[in-house]
């Protein structure tokens, strides 16, 4: 026979932060219509009109310094295309060109100029800042939870700045400088979408902030948790979990698999079952309810105290005498019985 009790289950206090799928969508379109404004995508599509124009008049087709500037606004172009997607939650595996574009950014590399000049720095130091921005989102999408959750461990990272590389590179283009005038329009162009990296992250942070979230009585066992809550929730509905056990936070996605009305506290009683958690994460929480069991049994546990020299002296003389008491009984009964 299997065993009935599947998981370990205890119950525990801890910070706990949850919401269904549907919350979730409506978060995600609030999201995406605070980030992505008519106003920004339309300055957007001019600083994509004004690079374009810039390719065509500026540089010959066969230029070396054109295929480089084309290489990295095709990477900006797919740092843009990853971040569309992640804002509204949309996982880019999905996406029919998903793998061609991996693959086609991985085998990129930045051409040796046969001359070094003195914007090569700026143009290395853009190429690294987009190795990072793309790592991390490619990071976003695989290790996402179920495709649907996506979550940002890294820390923010400071928006590319040329006057780290280059003192007068806006003075440059003023004055006519072709490769300088791209390169200001490439860096305009990519701050923008670092910009929507930037507040992408911080709404995701505002969620995951921990010291924000209820500290709720659960059931809890790898498996999933049940609580009481006023509120009903439909069967089967998604919902992705948050909660804080000692100093992990743990996040998965589970769904509603029991909402029972309870009459005697007017609430109901709520199960989650967990579809997507790590192995990792299932024996953080087995261990963190048995280390809550230990402890509450541990506190539970009656007081001895220790009797003073001078008592336990009397009990042994107590001892001793009632011995022999027993001693003189068993002779008198010996006489007796002959």
């Amino acid at each position: 026979m299997g065993n009935v009790r599947r998981y370990f289950r205890y119950d525990v206090e801890i910070p706990l932060f949850f919401e269904t799928a549907d919350e979730q969508e409506i978060d995600q379109r609030q999201t995406y219509e605070h980030l992505m404004t008519a106003k920004e995508a339309a300055y957007l599509q001019k600083l994509n009109r004004d690079i374009q124009i810039l390719f065509g008049e500026a540089f010959p087709g066969a230029s070396e310094t054109l295929h480089i500037f084309q290489m990295l606004d095709h990477r900006i172009d797919f740092m843009a295309w990853l971040l569309k997607l992640l804002i509204r939650s949309e996982d880019p595996r999905k996406q029919p060109e998903y793998r061609f574009r991996v693959r086609s950014d991985m085998n990129t590399q930045l051409p040796k100029a046969r001359k070094k000049t003195k914007i090569m720095p700026l143009i290395e130091g853009i190429y690294v800042q987009l190795d990072d921005h793309l790592h991390e989102l490619i990071e976003v999408v695989q290790n996402s939870i179920a495709g649907k959750l996506f979550l940002y461990p890294r820390k923010m990272r400071p928006i590319f700045q040329a006057k780290d590389y280059v003192k007068n590179l806006q003075e440059l283009a003023d004055n006519g400088f072709a490769p300088a005038q791209v390169l200001s329009l490439l860096i305009e162009k990519l701050n923008a979408y670092e910009q929507l990296l930037i507040e992408l992250k911080q709404a995701y942070l505002a969620k995951i902030n921990n010291e924000t979230w209820q500290v709720q009585r659960v059931n809890l066992s790898a498996g999933g948790f049940s609580f009481n809550t006023p509120n009903k929730f439909a069967f089967f509905a998604k919902m992705n979990v948050f909660m804080k056990l000692g100093d992990d936070i743990l996040v998965c996605r589970g769904r509603v698999v029991l909402n029972k009305f309870l009459p005697s506290l007017s609430v109901y009683k709520v199960g989650v079952e967990f579809e997507s958690i790590s192995k990792q994460h299932a024996r953080l929480i087995t261990l963190y309810v048995q280390h809550q069991e230990l402890r509450d049994a541990i506190a539970e546990a009656p007081t001895i105290t220790l009797p003073s020299d001078k008592a336990l002296l009397d009990t042994t003389e107590i001892h001793q005498d009632k011995n022999d008491d027993e001693d003189n009984d068993s002779e008198i009964f010996e006489l007796e019985e002959i």
